[in-house]
This record gives C-alpha cells, sequence and structure tokens, in this order.
C-alpha cells in the first residue's frame, strides 16, 4: 500500500478521532468481506484482495492519530 502523506495521515487522524462511524464502518466491512471470503467462488482473487485492501485501509485510520502525533 502506498503510505499517506503527512497532510492526508493528518486528514485520517481528523477522521478517526471526530468520526469514529467511519472507522467502525470500515470494520464493519472488513468483517463482513471477511466472512464472505470462504464462500467466494466465482472469482476468490478478487475477495482476497478486497480483504487485503480493507486490512490495510483500517490498520492505516485506527493508527493516523498515532502516527499524526509522531509526525
Amino acid at each position: 500500500m502506498i503510505r499517506p502523506d503527512e497532510r492526508t495521515m493528518k486528514a485520517l487522524a481528523n477522521v478517526a478521532q471526530h468520526y469514529p462511524e467511519v472507522v467502525e464502518w470500515v470494520s464493519a466491512w472488513r468483517a463482513h468481506e471477511l466472512h464472505r471470503l470462504p464462500y467466494a467462488i466465482n472469482n476468490p482473487t478478487l475477495s482476497q484482495g478486497r480483504c487485503q485492501v480493507l486490512d490495510e485501509l483500517y490498520a492505516v485510520v485506527k493508527q493516523a492519530p498515532v502516527s499524526a502525533a509522531k509526525a
């Protein structure tokens, strides 16, 4: 994944702090996709990629406040 620049990281930190619903939504979407993954028969590679992207996005948004504070 491409690491966000400092400005974007600060924006993500603001979202994580002021709009925790967004973080919860990404987490729920990630959990939903992971739950569906074993049943993906049409295109499992696409489903795996979606899970990986959501995993990385969730991690960046979740860690954004700490990362922005360090910068």
